[in-house]
């Protein structure tokens, strides 16, 4: 399989009410990621749910029902390139600053070093400064 590098990050307002989301920004409740594999013709939809990191093989004809479930959930949805990057700071930092939360997840899959970045709504704006542009659902 070739080395993914386009990515779209989706965002959207999760509905079980955690407690440690309720201070969170709303509509930006939970993040994760989907990239396309040409190669297989499937959708990779990664994330990192309860507790689960969820890897999950979507058929081209199937994928719509995705993009609908974000579209019902008020989702916004990112489409960029991603190449990696180095900060300055040391990456050890950020696996204990943080917790594993759905947006360490999604740094670690594109390639991000920034342990600043806590909440969906942080890692979304860090993102749109990336030059990753909103898509219409």
């Amino acid at each position: 399989m070739a080395k993914q590098t386009r990515y779209l990050v989706y965002f959207y307002e999760n509905t079980d009410y955690h407690r440690d989301t309720k201070f969170f920004k709303k509509g930006f409740k939970h993040c994760g990621v989907i990239t396309y594999d040409p190669e297989n013709k499937v959708w990779i939809l990664l994330e990192y749910i309860f507790g689960h990191l969820l890897l999950e093989t979507i058929p081209e004809d199937k994928v719509d029902i995705i993009f609908r479930m974000f579209q019902m959930k008020h989702g916004r949805v990112l489409e960029g390139d991603i190449k990696p990057r180095n900060t300055r700071f040391p990456s050890i930092m950020g696996s204990w600053i943080k917790e594993h939360s759905c947006v360490s997840y999604v740094q670690r899959i594109l390639g991000l070093n920034k342990w600043w970045i806590f909440t969906p709504y942080q890692l979304y704006c860090a993102l749109k400064k990336l030059n990753f542009r909103e898509i219409d659902l």
